[in-house]
């Protein structure tokens, strides 16, 4: 009990020492926590002492009685004497090298920090270090800090309009920021510049940025771009409001922009200005498809008030364009009206007319109550007026059937100028003004006899050609006189239905009859598919091609039939260019036509959704066996539209067929599988065109189908190998990263030409991995197969090269991916490198102890050949693995304790680049022979020296971590004993020895 009692009281003494302690760590504390605040309270009377002196100072001459500005004034004067206000300069340096910090939260604040300070003094946007920095963060990688550093800037210079001059360029790239946020915010933005501009320029630049935006892959941007556009362009209110309502009810009045006041008439043409540089801009297909699908969207896709308002709007544009045509007509100044320069707008002709010419299809009413005026520009015949002689036929083929109440003369003078044009016209008039005489005789004027004798006349000359040709004599016409029977027949045929109406005329067909077995397309497909053949001239084949393509476009039959195949077998394996060209855009016009024939069906079968279509029931229907035209004829040639795409550096052969193969993968027409390695070749392409693009179907075709579409992945790799020598020049010159100032300035790095595959596949671990040690196994050589000339291996050893660049350039997120490439060539290195060593060194006993090689001495040289080159392969691995250990600060250890079925592994570990800025690229200095050729027995000879060395520094490593890696030591010498141990003379000193051994025979 007494033990019991002396515990208790020493733990009770124990509990009271340490309250003891612990009031007296409180007191201590609370009086150190006084002192400081006596401290700062005397600190800040000091200062009040010294602002009130100031104050006082400042106001020593001031009357008693102050205004309250002053007041103020004294007050701003007293503050800027304080040191605090002195050091502005120097917290806006440091808030500005906030936002270069390493972390996205800090780069962030520092942005809104230095937004609040702008919103005080807007003057800071101005200082080159604030606009540097603030262009960094637009090009930032993280979204986040980039859509701040948007609303930073998007703030202030809608507030302060002489800040846009300053920024502009630096926010209006960003609309094609990788986030979706960002491009939304960049719209808005770029809409309230609109509103405040008043630079044509830019005006059209914005037009043109928004127009592109209304394709965004993202839907949000997509409908905010329309949105924003309709906003801009086809507001209506105010011109109604201007506009006389009796007038716009009734629509009587000659034109409505006659009819608004003066102020209206000015911003009406502003917009008329605007989208008429945007429209002259779009010349490119992709662009004008964009304006005329912006037009039909607010005409008809919207609701019936906005679509009527819309309509409005297009009439007095409509009005006011061919106002100032008018005006140019009436001014003295102009001499000729294709340069004629606008007196009020500065639009000129040409640019007037290519913008009727789009709004023609979209309002064919509203452009054809004036086409009549446009009667004079038909007879130009000067070279340098084809454009505008284009455009006045594209008017008047899509609004004949729309002019009001067309005169007689009117009829006959514009019948008689378009068959003026068929006589000397080249080949681009032609294709607009043979539809629109075919489109005026069939409709309205009913001058048969004119069209027969124009077809009959140009058939009957083609048959005589033929007939004198497959007889073995020589032609009565020559190449350009061909051609044009070969177009004027070709076009008519197509535009004109001829067995409509050839029972009733057969008189005109005189000397046809017996020719005409079936139909006049019929007849005209056999006289096409003749004069095609390689026999004739270039000239003639390529004519006959282009209207093979438009009369399939018409009668898509008859591009199935046997013949039609041959000739198209021919051209696809043919050496011309010139021919692959026009069969791919015969291709691309067909798929296009074809998608305007799905699309008017499928609008056709809503409207008479509740009709039965017997024919249809039963399947006797001519367009279900036009519908699967397309299909079958992507399926028969989609693999040489690629090889095409591939086979020659010529640009316009390659974005034709990129754009058949576009047409392909979003009409679902072949399997989406053929597609993927042209798709990676062609998203490494120097067009941002082709390469966003190209991008863009991948990504759809990653969403769709995931799960299998990644299977030739290796193969689009190598397709883009390919891509890139031809472009290049050579293997030689091929780089694995993209080094151009866009990619260097994103990262501050090149960036890897398979970056976008790489990240289409970085979210499953798993496939990740697969991928890298596919790219990693391309090193992997064979050494026991391949030819032994040394012309053979370059291209091989440049893949490795470029695969390997890739691999450095790749922007790796996470320690695992880079440990399992360490760990994909650590096997390599293991396997085939140990393999090379042991052969290298055993040709080397062989020659010092004189044994001869087993086979003849030019198997024993090819096989050392190819073991040599091998090794540039395997050396390759070696010094990626170097590289990435070093830029991503990895010890050597960690890289050897690396196993990829660890569970542990798969957890993301963030991993930084520690490259400087603007490095990034493999010095391949020490392995020289990456880059260029082994020519020389002496640089066969240097070669395997530097793989020896490297080899034996490697294995040395690998035996000090003996405890560790022993299977990596048995793997290399196929025993149990170390591989060192068995050389009896250093490396350097064996190569030297066996040198001298070859020089002494």
């Amino acid at each position: 009990m007494g033990g019991d009692e002396s515990g208790q009281s020493s733990g009770s003494d124990y509990e009271a020492e340490a309250r003891e302690s612990s009031r007296a760590k409180l007191r201590t504390s609370t009086l150190a926590a006084r002192k400081l605040a006596a401290d700062k309270r005397l600190a800040i009377e000091e200062c009040l002492k010294d602002y009130v002196g100031i104050v006082k100072r400042s106001t020593k001459a001031m009357l008693h009685s102050v205004s309250y500005s002053s007041a103020v004034d004294a007050a701003k004067r007293a503050i800027s004497l304080l040191p605090l206000y002195k050091t502005f300069d120097v917290l806006l340096a440091r808030v500005t090298m906030a936002l270069g910090a390493g972390q996205v939260t800090l780069r962030s604040k520092a942005l809104r920090t230095l937004n609040q300070i702008a919103s005080h003094r807007p003057s800071v946007l101005y200082q080159a270090s604030v606009k540097f920095a603030i262009n960094h963060r637009l090009q930032d990688s993280s979204p986040q800090v980039r859509e701040a550093a948007i609303d930073l800037v998007g703030k202030h210079v809608a507030q302060n309009p002489e800040l846009t001059s300053q920024y502009y360029d630096f926010i209006s790239v960003r609309i094609l920021d990788k986030g979706p946020s960002v491009r939304r915010r960049v719209i808005r933005i770029l809409k309230d510049i609109y509103l405040l501009s008043s630079d044509h320029a830019q005006l059209v630049d914005i037009g043109v940025r928004l127009l592109q935006r209304t394709n965004d892959d993202e839907r949000s941007v997509r409908e905010l771009a329309v949105k924003t556009l309709q906003e801009l362009w086809f507001a209506h209110e105010e011109l109604v409001y201007a506009c006389d309502e009796e007038e716009v009810s009734m629509g009587k009045s000659g034109s409505m922009f006659t009819a608004l006041s003066p102020e209206v008439q000015r911003q009406t043409l502003k917009r008329v200005q605007v989208m008429a540089g945007v429209t002259e801009v779009a010349q490119a297909r992709e662009l004008g498809d964009l304006m005329a699908g912006l037009f039909e969207h607010v005409t008809t896709a919207t609701t019936k008030a906005e679509a009527e308002g819309a309509m409005f709007v297009v009439q007095c544009m409509v009005d006011a364009l061919f106002e100032q045509l008018l005006r140019s007509e009436e001014s003295e100044a102009d001499l000729s009206p294709s340069s004629s320069v606008a007196s009020v707008t500065g639009i000129s002709t040409a640019t007037c007319l290519r913008f009727l010419s789009t709004l023609s299809g979209i309002a064919p009413d509203a452009v054809g109550a004036h086409s009549e005026v446009l009667g004079t520009y038909l007879k130009m015949t000067e070279a340098s007026e084809e454009d505008t002689l284009h455009h006045v036929l594209t008017i008047f083929g899509n609004t004949l059937l729309s002019i009001p109440h067309p005169s007689a003369q009117f009829l006959g003078s514009l019948e008689g100028d378009l068959i003026s044009l068929l006589s000397s016209s080249p080949q681009s008039i032609l294709a607009v003004a043979i539809p629109c005489l075919c489109t005026l005789v069939d409709k309205i004027t009913w001058n048969y006899g004119k069209l027969f004798r124009l077809f009959r006349s140009c058939a009957l000359q083609l048959c005589h050609e033929q007939r004198l040709l497959a007889g073995g004599l020589r032609g009565t016409q020559s190449p350009k006189n061909l051609m044009r029977f070969i177009i004027l027949a070709g076009l008519t045929c197509c535009h004109f239905s001829f067995d409509e109406h050839l029972a009733r005329h057969k008189d005109h067909f005189k000397g046809l009859d017996a020719m005409i077995e079936t139909t006049v397309p019929a007849l005209m497909n056999d006289l096409l598919l003749f004069f095609a053949s390689p026999q004739l001239p270039l000239p003639v084949q390529l004519a006959a091609m282009q209207m093979l393509g438009r009369l399939y476009i018409r009668q898509p039959p008859l591009a199935l039939e046997p013949r039609a195949r041959a000739v198209m077998d021919r051209v696809f394996a043919s050496d011309s260019n010139g021919l692959k060209l026009q069969a791919l855009r015969n291709f691309d016009d067909f798929l296009r036509a074809d998608a305007k024939r799905y699309i008017a069906r499928a609008k056709e079968s809503k409207e008479q959704a509740r009709e039965v279509d017997a024919k249809a029931l039963v399947g006797d229907t001519g367009e279900m066996s036009e519908a699967g035209v397309g299909a079958s004829l992507m399926q028969t040639y989609l693999d040489r539209v690629i090889d095409a795409t591939f086979v020659s550096s010529a640009a316009a052969l390659r974005a034709t067929g990129f754009g058949v193969i576009s047409l392909v993968l979003e009409q679902g027409l072949a399997h989406p599988l053929k597609c993927v390695p042209a798709l990676i070749a062609l998203s490494t392409s120097s067009d941002p065109h082709i390469r966003s693009k190209a991008l863009r179907l991948h990504q759809d075709l990653n969403f769709k189908y995931a799960s299998f579409i990644h299977s030739r992945d290796i193969e689009g790799v190598r397709k883009a190998y390919e891509y890139q020598a031809q472009l290049r020049g050579g293997p030689e010159r091929v780089m694995g990263y993209d080094c151009s100032s866009e990619a260097k300035e994103a990262t501050g790095r090149p960036v890897a030409f398979l970056q976008p595959l790489y990240s289409l596949l970085r979210s499953k671990r798993a496939r990740r991995n697969d991928f890298l040690s596919l790219l990693v196994k391309i090193g992997d050589a064979d050494i026991g197969t391949g030819a032994g000339h040394a012309a053979s291996w370059w291209p091989d050893v440049s893949f490795v090269r470029f695969v390997a660049e890739n691999i450095a350039g790749l922007d790796f997120k996470y320690l695992d991916e880079v440990l399992h490439v360490s760990y994909q060539v650590n096997s390599v290195i293991a396997s085939t490198g140990s393999s090379l060593l042991h052969l290298f060194e055993d040709d080397c006993r062989a020659k010092v102890g004189g044994q001869a090689a087993v086979g003849t001495p030019s198997d024993a040289e090819c096989k050392s050949r190819r073991a040599t080159e091998a090794s540039v392969s395997v050396g390759i691995l070696f010094v990626l693995r170097e590289f990435l250990k070093v830029h991503y600060n990895i010890p050597e250890s960690r890289c050897a304790g690396y196993n990829p079925s660890d569970p542990s592994n798969a957890r993301d570990k963030p991993v930084v680049w520690h490259g400087q800025s603007g490095q990034g690229h493999i010095d391949w200095s020490a392995w020289p022979y990456a880059v260029k050729r082994m020519e020389s027995t002496a640089d066969y000879s240097d070669q395997r020296a530097r793989f020896r060395h490297m080899m034996t520094g490697s294995l040395v490593a690998a035996e000090e971590r003996a405890g560790e890696n022993e299977s990596f030591d048995s793997h290399a010498n196929g025993s149990g004993g170390s591989f060192i141990d068995d050389l009896a003379l250093d490396a350097n000193e064996l190569e030297l020895l066996t040198e001298q051994l070859i020089g002494d025979d």
